[in-house]
């Protein structure tokens, strides 16, 4: 099974996620356990005020003197609980998705209905898991670094505020622009790198640890068609992802104002004698209501297609990173491993 061209490649995974809806909704179904819910979600939250959650927190949280009351550390327990669960919940199934998906976009086009393709088993799950979870560590160490910086720009717009007319959170990125931008070069790095691992371990049945190593040396050998087809895959989900922010905004931005109008849609109906007015805010909110939904379904859609096309052209790019080749023993290794 020999791989393509690069561009031959690049239309081989788009017309993957463009052949049924099998391949777009497991994608989407990753997407959405590794976070891409929150992200889809942020157009619709209102972020609270600071005097917001003072007031739901109200004393509960500290003491006069300052330490931490009992409830808040049950609250911050139960936090890290629920995140942990979510982590490990993600990459569980993550790790089938991606297994999954692989072998969609390795078998697309080509003769591989009788290819022993590996069994999710334990082994090979954990390995995937293992990756990806090795892969966060930077991300981490980026995160706890930046960390410093927002708490100093949160702690400076709290005392000091530059402009009221912001909300709050969108002035701490301001001020800290760049370690915003540090935690996401890191996170791009680190994802990629695990993408690329996490195929090689399916494809050639090797261990987490030279999984990884593989990645970086096909990114330092290959850095051009590598980081080429990432970055072409990312920029087709980033512009996913800005039309489903601006059309979920939008949708919701109409139902919150028709929810809180005072203001009567008249409308005159009937003639004559006949006629009476009738206030339309409730069809109008419905209407809004229906367009959210309708624009809920299309950022849907168009993450799950986006999410499908970046898998399999991570994987084409892999397959012609590894020779061109994958054969029938190799896979084979990869199902005795799993």
């Amino acid at each position: 099974m020999t791989a393509p061209r690069w561009v031959d490649r690049t239309r081989l995974a788009a017309a993957l996620c463009l052949a049924g809806s099998d391949v777009p909704t497991v994608a989407l179904a990753g997407f959405l356990v590794r976070g891409g819910l929150a992200l889809l979600l942020l157009p619709s939250v209102v972020l609270p005020s600071v005097i917001a959650i003072a007031g739901a927190t109200g004393v509960r949280a500290f003491t006069l003197s300052g330490d931490p009351t009992p409830w808040f550390v049950e609250v911050l327990a139960a936090a890290g609980v629920g995140a942990l669960l979510w982590l490990v919940l993600s990459l569980v199934i993550g790790s089938l998705t991606d297994l999954w998906l692989v072998r969609e976009a390795v078998e697309f086009g080509h003769d591989g209905a009788d290819r022993p393709w590996p069994a999710a088993g334990s082994g090979l799950i954990a390995g995937m898991a293992s990756v990806r979870l090795a892969c966060l560590v930077p991300l981490a160490v980026a995160l706890i670094w930046a960390g410093g910086q927002v708490y100093t720009a949160t702690y400076n717009e709290l005392i000091t505020p530059s402009d009221l007319a912001v909300a709050l959170p969108l002035r701490v990125l301001g001020d800290a622009t760049d370690a915003v931008a540090a935690v996401a070069a890191t996170w791009l790095a680190c994802e990629t790198v695990a993408a690329i691992a996490v195929r090689r371990m399916i494809l050639t049945g090797t261990s987490p640890w030279r999984a990884i190593g593989g990645a970086l040396l096909q990114i330092v050998r290959r850095p051009l068609w590598t980081l080429l087809a990432v970055a072409i895959s990312l920029a087709a989900s980033g512009l996913a992802l800005a039309i489903a922010f601006l059309g979920t905004a939008t949708a919701y931005g109409w139902v919150a104002a028709t929810a809180r109008s005072d203001e009567p849609i008249a409308v005159r109906l009937g003639f004559g004698a006949a006629a009476t007015t009738r206030d339309f805010r409730p069809v109008v909110f419905l209407l809004a209501v229906v367009a959210l939904a309708a624009a809920w379904l299309v950022a849907l859609s168009l993450a799950g297609l986006a999410s499908a096309w970046r898998s399999g052209a991570i994987t084409h790019e892999v397959v012609a990173a590894l020779g061109g080749d994958v054969t029938d023993a190799e896979v084979a290794g990869v199902t005795e491993t799993g």
